[in-house]
């Protein structure tokens, strides 16, 4: 494993950087631009930016920003992607010109940076087993699946910061045993995984529930919230000052501007079916390797907290209003479950006969995701949020159209605009 995870890690990068550039989601654009302001103006403010402030001055709100408590337009998604990404943009500052393409080939290295961390932790996840083979089987599957470089390694979403936090809890509940004190991290991990993507508490709650369950004495359950409350301290007091909230609810406040319910019970059934089997959204065709994991966690007895977790977590998100997660390639709501039941998969008792095929179709669609697949064959083609027909359309789904449908943007279309920093704004200029 000396070898295997620095091998990983530059392998991981490698794939994040090297495949065809393409906007994926809008969801990814605030992360961007606001590492962007954040070495400009020195504040999360996307009002810095000229088109956002434009937008503000006819009364409008992008629905990835919001007007928070503070007067300032930040992202709905928190600080964290912005803050991660100023860091790959340490060179640009007051009277710099950065080309779009620039800032988001430098997204792509910072986000690259931490999805090669979150392969690293699952595979130390994996090893604590003893099972080097096995350890790199799920780091490679990870890495390969729709849930790996094709999505959160590409682009700053709000999922891929949280990721090392949660795999590294996986990594320190997986290795618990031989470093009992290690233990008393894993609730610090995960719920700064969950101040960093709220959707996914059912998961850390069922990851925290089986830690709790093997951990004994008042002073380590003391221990351990003291250094939770640390590592979330920061978190707290920006959602304090933007949300007048210690909780990011900035997600649910722009879903309620959309929805009248955002979760609906009435919708689950639909949701939980097209998360299921749907070939536009489906674990089935997407990730089988997750449906997988989930039952056999499950039927195991240590580790079935868990497998349960997982359920409450697919229930969640089908019954959000937007169960199908918007433009993505595959289930992107339950990426991070996806790892997680690939860590249970390569861990639990699975046989062979089993797991050789859904390993096989989950590396391989993933694949066609990372090297072939743009939003323009499927997505703005069939416009499936207006027509969700398009969700179970078996003859021109997401995975079909990589093989039917040419991309008439291109994979490489070069941005048509640079970025310019002066004196706190970032404007646009024509290339």
């Amino acid at each position: 494993m000396r070898i295997a995870i620095p091998v990983a890690l530059i392998a991981s990068l490698l794939l994040c950087v090297l495949a065809p550039m393409r906007e994926l989601s809008g969801d990814t654009v605030p992360g961007r631009i606001g590492g962007a302001v954040l070495r400009c103006a020195g504040d999360f403010d996307l009002s810095h930016v000229d088109w956002v402030k434009a937008e503000a001055d006819r009364g409008g709100v992008f629905y990835f920003i919001q007007l928070d408590e503070a007067g300032a337009y930040t992202s709905v998604f928190g600080p964290a992607p912005a803050a991660v990404m100023s860091l790959a943009l340490v060179d640009f500052g007051d009277g710099d010109v950065i080309a779009d393409a620039t800032l988001r080939s430098r997204e792509r290295i910072a986000a690259g940076v931490l999805f090669a961390i979150s392969v690293a932790l699952i595979m130390l996840a994996v090893y604590a087993r003893g099972d080097a083979r096995r350890a790199v089987i799920a780091g490679a599957t990870c890495a390969l699946s729709f849930a790996g470089a094709a999505s959160l390694g590409q682009a700053m979403w709000q999922a891929t910061t949280a990721l090392p936090a949660l795999t590294g809890a996986l990594a320190v509940l997986a290795w618990r045993d031989r470093y009992p004190r290690i233990a008393l991290a894993v609730p610090a991990l995960l719920v700064l995984a969950m101040m960093l993507r709220p959707t996914i508490a059912p998961l850390a709650i069922g990851l925290g529930i089986m830690w709790a369950l093997d951990t004994g004495g008042v002073r380590s359950w003391l221990v351990a919230a003291g250094i939770a409350l640390v590592c979330a301290a920061p978190l707290i007091v920006w959602n304090s000052i933007h949300l007048w909230s210690p909780l990011p609810i900035g997600q649910w406040v722009a879903n309620a501007r959309e929805a009248d319910h955002v979760f609906s019970v009435g919708g689950a059934l639909t949701g939980i079916a097209g998360l299921l089997v749907s070939p536009g959204r489906g674990l089935l065709w997407f990730a089988p390797i997750t449906i997988v994991g989930t039952v056999a966690a499950l039927r195991s007895r240590t580790h079935r907290t868990v497998g349960i977790a997982i359920v409450v977590q697919l229930i969640a998100m089908a019954a959000f209003f937007k169960w199908h997660g918007g433009q993505a390639f595959g289930p992107r709501l339950l990426a991070e479950t996806t790892w997680v039941a690939i860590w249970l998969a390569l861990t639990l008792d699975v046989r062979r006969t089993f797991l050789r095929p859904v390993l096989a179709v989950t590396i391989i669609v993933g694949q066609l995701a990372l090297w072939r697949f743009t939003p323009a064959q499927w997505e703005q083609r069939r416009l499936p949020a207006a027509d969700p027909s398009a969700f179970w359309d078996f003859a021109d789904s997401p995975i079909a159209a990589t093989f039917t449908s040419p991309d008439p943007l291109g994979h490489d279309s070069p941005p048509v605009a640079r970025v310019s920093c002066e004196h706190g704004m970032l404007r646009s200029l024509a290339r």
